[in-house]
């Protein structure tokens, strides 16, 4: 009975676990994503603005996570 407590409590614990890194660093693929999407815009036409390219990115990448 004492094992079933301890594994039981072991779950509990790893599931708050990945709850709060998920939380944490949820957005960190999606910003990495939208920083390289960035980049890529500038070198690719060097008359779009930052901003105008941030904005693209942001719809761009956005369609594709929403998914």
């Amino acid at each position: 009975m004492k094992k079933n407590i301890k594994f039981i409590l072991f779950i509990i614990l790893a599931i708050i676990a990945l709850y709060f890194t998920r939380v944490n660093y949820g957005d960190y693929g999606k910003n990495k994503s939208i920083s390289a999407c960035i980049l890529a815009q500038k070198n690719k036409s060097d008359a779009m603005t930052k901003a105008e390219a941030e904005e693209y990115c942001k719809k761009e990448i956005n369609k594709k996570f929403d998914k």
